[in-house]
Parts: structure tokens; C-alpha cells; sequence
């Protein structure tokens, strides 16, 4: 498991952990992203040729040089609830139909965990809290690759291999998360 972590001690520690390098920094890199519909708005404004004008924020030196990632291991004081297991979430389905009703959902599928309806995952994920669950499983958003989300008081993520620096020369981790989204890696020696 791998985890993004901030050096700079006015960071707050990140509570998820993803099972490959990719995953946590496709997590983390996400916002760097073009944002299509400011870029769609521009190019309507200044014609076709204007998109090559359009400039993003680059994934910053000062980011570069503040993060790493951590490989690390899980010890749960609770089960790990595994949302991409169909019988498992059958079962959270079940005690929250009500819920899902009220947003207009007639099932609780991968995409519903994965998507931004806050009021369904945080209630799901209040409901494992109380019922005693250390962590839960469930698919990035991003790739589909698992992501683990440690209940806070429920276990600890120990450090299981030196972090790996996200500065010059990047690694093959970072490198393959912003090259195909063609994000930009400011120089962080």
C-alpha cells in the first residue's frame, strides 16, 4: 500500500491509502487536471488555435519537494469492509434503502460509492464506523484500483519501505500518472 504524504508539519495526514504508487498519486493529482469547460469556454471565445494558449497550474516544485510517498502497511483494530464485494455491499444496500431511495438510487453499485453524493458516503461510512469497521475498501474514481480508507482510532499505517521522493529526477510512479494527462513537473532538484 502506498499513501501520499506531506513533509511540511502544517500538513494533515492523508487517511487513505491506495494499493499501488499510481493510484494514490492519480488521488492526489487529480485537481491539476485542465479544467475542460474553462478550456472550452476560452477556445469558443478565441477560436480553435486559442487551446494551445491555454495554460494550466503545473504540479509545483514546492508540492514536488513537500510530498512523498510512503509505502506502508495496515494494523486494523477492526475488520476491513470490502465495498468492491457484491454480498458485502448487498448487506450496507439492504440497511439503507431508505437512503437510497431519498437520492433516487435503486441500488448501491461501484459507481455510487465512487461518485461525489456525499450524503450517501458519508452515511455508509458512519454506519461501518459504528459498527465497529477499521477501513474500508472501495475503486478510485480514477483508475478502479483499490483504495483503503482508515477509520481514524481504528488501526495505523506503519512505514514498510523507505518513502520515495517526488523531485528530480521523478519517479516512474509520478511519471506515469502526469504524462498521459500531460500535466507539467516544475524542475525540483
Amino acid at each position: 500500500m502506498y499513501g501520499p504524504h506531506g513533509r511540511s508539519p502544517a500538513s494533515s495526514r492523508d487517511r487513505n491509502a491506495r494499493t499501488g504508487p499510481e493510484t494514490s498519486l492519480r488521488e492526489v493529482l487529480a485537481d491539476f487536471r485542465p479544467n475542460l469547460g474553462a478550456l472550452r469556454r476560452h477556445v469558443e471565445r478565441y477560436g480553435p488555435e486559442a487551446a494551445q494558449d491555454f495554460t494550466e497550474k503545473p504540479v509545483t516544485a514546492q508540492w514536488r519537494i513537500q510530498h512523498v510517498l510512503v509505502p506502508t502497511v495496515l494494523k486494523l483494530d477492526g475488520p476491513l469492509i470490502d465495498l468492491t464485494d457484491v454480498p458485502t455491499r448487498q448487506e450496507i444496500e439492504d440497511r439503507h434503502v431508505e437512503l437510497l431511495l431519498a437520492h433516487e438510487l435503486q441500488h448501491l453499485d461501484l459507481h455510487e460509492i465512487t461518485t461525489s453524493r456525499r450524503a450517501i458516503t458519508q452515511t455508509i461510512a458512519a454506519d461501518l464506523f459504528d459498527r465497529g469497521a477499521g477501513a474500508v475498501r472501495f475503486p478510485s474514481r480514477l483508475d478502479g484500483n483499490a483504495c483503503v480508507a482508515l477509520f481514524e482510532g481504528r488501526g495505523t499505517a506503519s512505514l514498510a519501505g523507505d518513502p520515495i521522493a517526488l523531485t528530480d529526477p521523478p519517479p516512474e510512479p509520478l511519471l506515469g500518472v502526469t504524462t498521459p494527462w500531460g500535466l507539467v513537473l516544475e524542475p525540483a532538484p
